[in-house]
């Protein structure tokens, strides 16, 4: 939950990385700080947060291709969620991958390694 640490968006939104980088993120968010780039139709610029529903037919562009360029353009942290395993994935931005910081399976409360507030628990994902 995002409580009032800025704004959380869903699918359909572009995240307009750069002129040939264009991706469509299921869940978003971008802190107060950082609101200038949420453009009328669009997201200017790379979210603190992008969360990705794992699918048979999408886990692989979303552990690959996305990851790599979410953390080209300076995503923050990068949250995937299971739903057959049931777990929630988060991952952090370091200096040249990203770094799973921790597996949450069900019945626990993930928490954010670097937006203070933001946390879920992670049975709700799967309601």
């Amino acid at each position: 939950e995002s409580q009032s640490l800025g704004e959380l968006f869903y699918a359909p939104m572009d995240v307009v990385l750069s002129d040939h980088d264009v991706f469509q993120p299921d869940i978003l968010f971008i802190s107060n700080n950082r609101l200038h780039i949420i453009g009328d139709r669009n997201i200017q610029g790379a979210p603190d947060l992008v969360i990705e529903i794992l699918s048979p037919s999408t886990e692989t562009r979303d552990r690959d291709i996305k990851l790599e360029q979410y953390l080209r353009f300076g995503v923050r942290e990068y949250w995937l969620i299971d739903p057959q395993e049931r777990t929630l994935e988060v991952l952090k931005a370091g200096d040249t991958e990203f770094e799973t910081v921790r597996v949450y399976p069900e019945r626990t409360t993930a928490m954010s390694p670097t937006l203070e507030g933001i946390q879920v628990e992670v049975d709700r994902l799967f309601e």
